[in-house]
Formats: structure tokens, C-alpha cells, sequence
């Protein structure tokens, strides 16, 4: 490689990394207003009901849609916890709704990322966001939003008398299912006269970060609508064309059909809400969250500065109310992991969470080809990933050898298809015309070395995409790495943090050593392979290190990914060698003579 070759890459490979940062001095992001309200501390079960107090939450502005927010209780907040083996549901007296649900068979972080941080359960909806199956928008309906709390059999009552004989009641009470919530909630005409019911909108809740680590780019909100789910992305800014920053998603509604459930999810965890009936429309806003002080961001500078979430309502068509007569919604909730067992055996469509798409074809037998080593041979997640890899390079073995083969036998050729361009240059229809009849006479289809590759570009997507949120891979380890979901950070080097898309500012660079392995790997499959003799020698010498310019995207992947690419690539490597000893050497008709006979 020339040194030209090598001022140009590495030209290119600074303007990546500088992209970034001068799109944000061109183009500063405006700072939004911090949510109101301070986070709530969870009470602490001594029963399956608890009782427990805390701060006030905040109002519901930025997610209602009336013009402006309920007026503050004058009571202190009131809570009531419901704890089964794998969650505990809080309730509060602040709109008679469900404030958070924790999961304590789940520590808020894993791997390197518990030492030396106060480790809690996940929590879902946190943050003082607006509580599940609270009246959104309902300040003109139930004032103050205060409701009264008491348990009932396996489960919490909520209640509020409005003035004009309009009494709301809410009943939650827990399954045989740990991660299930049964909720039924009546409007009831205690008045002699009809009532007119606006349009209801229930909380369905918000997607929330895992901790205070987490960016939030896997934030996400899904619907379903009877034959078909869809997932909606892209809530926080993340890197997209050359590196600059995208703008955060804002807004999303879904008016076009009846909304059947309705999902709020993080990368590893979700909370769905399904009503008895379809609801008829659905509509997610992205909000802030209380950011962290700058005496915690001091302490711990790894923490996102402007966390945000995405909070969610359905939305039923209003009606008139009868005296004596009570207008009753009936929801299920699910607040737990997103394992695919547990959410394909429960209601339609809950395993759509996963968000596999067009892939899940090929992702859900990948998981369960996982799942099955793991369970019944005992085999740790990062061995199960080497042997699948294994597997689906031995099954691919006879396409991927036609390819190399034909790449191989491409470079053969190469000194005559040159001498054929040289020979036409100035005529691009005979050039053409030649150089296919070339190749017929010499037996190579290009095709030969396009479609081995293409037939497994899905399932390496669906493996792609399984690993993403594959939460089994949480806080599994592998040699070095303690948690697979995660990058396997060695240790820190200080002074680096500011070095774009690499280095975390305030604290240094973290050596990740597994994407160097995948980089490594990658340079080393690309300087075996053989170039095409029709590509430019400038364009051969930039695909052969392009490798380099993938380390600053794929430099914090969690590890699980980067060792499924890091053992595709020595596979490849393996088979490279083999089948390049094994070719025997094709006799080519000359370019020359064959170009005179013309």
C-alpha cells in the first residue's frame, strides 16, 4: 500500500471521527425544559400489599392533550405495593394508577457496570412519569387527581367521588401468572341525571432507560392491530449518515387502525397494556426525564446527561352515562423481560416486541437454537454462540466455497480481462461485447460468486438482529467478557474521553477488546480474499483496509455481536485457505489472439 493510499484513508478516517462534534457546534441542540418533580422512592414490601408515602410526583404536562395540566393534589401522595415472586406492582393515589413496577430477579446494571454503583432492581415506568391506566388529560373530570387507596384480595382498590355524582374506581388484582396484572376500571352515575364523557384516555405507560447508563437507543413503543405489529424507533439522537447526529422522534400517532395492545420497552424489557376492546387511536411523546446532578455527574461521568423516555396513551371514544349506570374497561398488563417463551405462550402477538421484523423468520430459530444448547447441553451463552456460528458456516460451506472459488478464479483472469479493456477502451459497446464473450469461453459466472453471498445475507441479519435484544445474554459471560450484552471494556484509558464516538468525556477511552479482535479478523479475510482485477487499484487498496473505518461504529457493539463476527471472520479465513489449496487451475483462452480473431 502506497503512502498516498494510506494519507487518504487516514484523511477519511479523521473527517469520521470529526463529523460529529462539528455537527454539533454547527447545529447545537436547543436544551429542553427539565420534567418537574423529583423520583419517587419505591416503598419496601413486608407483605404482598405495603403501604408506603413519598414525594409528590409531577403533573402530567407534555403528555396530556388538554391545554393545561391538572391542578396539584393537596395530599400527600399514598402508595400500595402488590409483591409476587417476580415483580412488585406500586400503586399511587395520584390518579389511582400503577407509578412503577420493579423486577428484583433483575439488577439494574450487569457486568463491569455494578462495581461501584448502588445496584437496584429494574424498574419500568420510573422516573415520576405518568402512571399506567391514569385518566390522561382528565383535570376537568377528576380535579385534583387524589384518589383514595386500600388493598382487596390479592389486589389494590383505588376510588375518587367527583362532585357531580361521578364516582371512578380502580381494582387491580395479581394472576397465577407472575408478570401478569389484571386491572378492571369503572366509571359509575351515582347522579340522577346523564353525564357526557369526553374522549378517555388511559396511560399505557412510558419506555424508560435501564439505568442511568443506558443512552436510550433502543427505546421503543410498539402496537398491534389484530394482524400485524409495528414498532416505532429513534427517540434519542443517535449516529446516523457520516456520523452526525440524528434528531430525535418528538411525536407518533397511530389513527389508521383500531389498536389491539399496546407496548412501552426498553433493549431487554417491556410493559404492555392489553385492553378488552381495541382502542382507537394511540399516540407516544418523547419527554425528559430529571437529568443527573452535576455533583452525580462528578462522581460518575458515564451517566447521559438528558435522559428521556417515551410516554403513551390509547385513546376510546367518549359517550353518554346513563344514571345508575357504570361504563367499565377491562385491561391485562405484562411488565417483565423480553423472553420469547415466556411472551409467545401469553397473549397475540407479544413475542412482535422483540421487533425482529422481516428477519424473524430467521431470528426466532437462531434464539431457540441457542436457548436449546444452553438448557439441555449445559452449554455456557458465549460457547452457544461459537457453536451456532459453527453451525451455520458448515451449513453454508459448499455456497461459500463456489463464491471463493470464482473470486479466485476472477483474479486468474485478471492480466487478460485487463489486457481486453485496454485493447477496447475507447469503445465501451465492444469492450463489453468481449469481454462477456471472454468469459463464457473461459467458464466463470459472475453470478457464481454474487449469489452464495446474497442467500446468506438474512440469516446473518436475523443472527444480527437475536443478539440485539437477546436478554439471556445479559450479564452471561465469556473468558474476559462479564456481560455479553455489553461492550467488554478491559479497563479505562484517562485523558481520551474526547476522542468522538470512542472515548466517554470525563472519563477516558475505554479499551474494548473484542472489536479489535473483529477489526483485526476482518483486515486479515480482506487482504486473503481476492480483489477484483475490474476495480480500480485505488479502490482495491481502500476496501482492503476498509475494515478501519468500522471500528469507530462498531467499537461499543455489545460483545455478544462482535464475537459472532470475530468467529464468522476466522471461519471464513479457515475456508479462504482451504478451498484457495485446493482449486486447480483453469486453463484461460488468450485475450490477445482471441481479440484478433475479431
Amino acid at each position: 500500500m502506497d503512502r498516498k493510499a494510506i494519507a487518504i484513508l487516514v484523511i477519511a478516517f479523521g473527517l469520521l471521527l470529526g463529523l460529529q462534534p462539528l455537527a454539533r457546534w454547527l447545529f447545537p441542540v436547543k436544551p429542553r425544559p427539565a420534567a418537574a418533580g423529583t423520583n419517587a422512592a419505591p416503598a419496601t414490601a413486608s407483605s404482598s400489599v405495603t403501604h408506603a408515602s413519598g414525594p409528590v410526583v409531577p403533573s402530567l404536562q407534555g403528555v396530556q392533550s388538554l391545554p393545561s395540566p391538572p391542578a396539584a393534589p393537596a395530599t400527600p401522595e399514598f402508595t400500595l405495593a402488590l409483591t409476587n415472586a417476580s415483580a412488585r406492582w406500586v400503586f399511587t393515589s395520584r390518579g389511582g394508577g400503577l407509578k412503577h413496577v420493579e423486577l428484583p430477579g433483575h439488577a439494574a446494571f450487569t457486568g463491569r457496570h455494578a462495581k461501584g454503583r448502588s445496584n437496584g432492581p429494574i424498574l419500568l415506568n420510573h422516573d415520576s412519569l405518568p402512571p399506567v391506566l391514569a385518566w390522561s388529560g382528565a383535570s376537568a373530570v377528576e380535579g385534583d387527581a387524589s384518589y383514595s387507596l386500600r388493598p382487596i384480595d390479592r389486589g389494590v382498590r383505588a376510588e375518587k367521588t367527583v362532585g357531580n355524582g361521578l364516582v371512578l374506581v380502580r381494582e387491580y388484582r395479581l394472576t397465577t401468572n407472575d408478570h401478569l396484572l389484571h386491572a378492571v376500571v369503572r366509571i359509575e352515575n351515582r347522579s340522577g341525571s346523564v353525564l357526557a364523557l369526553p374522549d378517555i384516555e388511559w396511560s399505557t405507560g412510558a419506555a424508560t432507560p435501564m439505568n442511568s447508563l443506558d443512552k436510550g437507543e433502543m427505546l421503543a413503543v410498539d402496537t398491534y392491530h389484530g394482524s400485524k405489529a409495528s414498532q416505532t424507533l429513534g427517540w434519542v439522537a443517535t449516529p446516523g449518515f457520516f456520523c452526525m447526529m440524528s434528531k430525535p422522534r418528538e411525536e407518533h400517532r397511530q389513527t389508521e387502525e383500531p389498536v389491539v395492545w399496546a407496548a412501552v420497552q426498553n433493549q431487554f424489557f417491556t410493559l404492555i397494556t392489553l385492553p378488552d376492546r381495541p382502542a382507537k387511536e394511540f399516540v407516544a411523546r418523547r419527554v425528559p426525564l430529571p437529568p443527573p446532578s452535576p455533583e452525580s455527574m462528578a462522581a460518575d461521568p458515564e451517566q447521559v446527561r438528558d435522559p428521556a423516555g417515551v410516554a403513551t396513551h390509547v385513546r376510546f371514544g367518549g359517550s353518554n352515562l346513563e344514571p345508575g349506570k357504570t361504563l367499565e374497561h377491562r385491561f391485562t398488563l405484562y411488565a417483565g423481560p423480553k423472553e420469547y417463551f415466556v411472551l409467545s405462550r401469553l397473549r397475540p402477538a407479544f413475542d412482535e416486541t422483540l421487533g425482529y421484523g422481516f428477519f424473524g423468520f430467521f431470528a426466532k430459530p437462531l434464539l431457540l437454537g441457542m436457548n436449546f444448547l444452553h438448557s439441555a447441553l449445559n452449554v455456557p451463552y458465549g460457547w452457544c454462540i461459537v457453536l451456532i456460528t459453527l453451525l451455520i458456516k458448515g451449513a453454508f460451506w459448499p455456497l461459500t466455497a463456489v463464491s471463493t472459488r470464482s473470486m479466485k478464479r476472477m483474479a486468474e483472469l485478471g492480466p487478460q480481462l485487463q489486457a481486453i479493456r485496454e485493447k477496447y477502451k475507447d469503445d465501451p459497446r465492444k469492450l463489453n461485447e468481449k469481454t462477456m464473450q471472454f468469459m463464457r469461453q473461459s467458464g466463470y459466472n459472475p453470478v457464481a460468486g454474487c449469489l452464495p453471498i446474497l442467500v446468506q445475507i438474512p440469516v446473518f441479519f436475523g443472527f444480527f438482529t437475536m443478539l440485539r435484544s437477546a436478554i439471556e445474554l445479559r450479564g452471561a459471560s465469556f473468558f474476559w467478557c462479564p456481560d455479553l450484552s455489553a461492550a467488554d471494556t478491559l479497563f479505562v484509558i484517562p485523558g481520551l474521553g474526547f476522542i468522538p464516538l470512542l472515548g466517554v468525556p470525563g472519563l477516558g477511552l475505554p479499551l474494548n477488546l473484542m472489536p479489535l479482535l473483529y477489526v483485526g479478523t476482518a483486515l486479515w479475510q480482506t487482504h486473503l480474499t481476492p480483489s477484483s482485477p475490474q476495480m480500480d487499484p485505488a479502490q482495491q487498496r481502500i476496501m482492503r483496509w476498509m475494515p478501519l473505518m468500522f471500528l469507530a461504529l462498531f467499537y461499543n457493539y455489545s460483545a455478544g455481536l462482535t464475537l459472532y463476527w470475530t468467529v464468522q471472520n476466522l471461519l471464513s479465513i479457515l475456508q479462504t485457505k482451504l478451498t484457495k489449496s485446493n482449486v486447480p487451475a483453469t486453463p484461460a483462452p488468450d485475450a490477445h489472439r482471441h481479440g484478433r480473431r475479431h
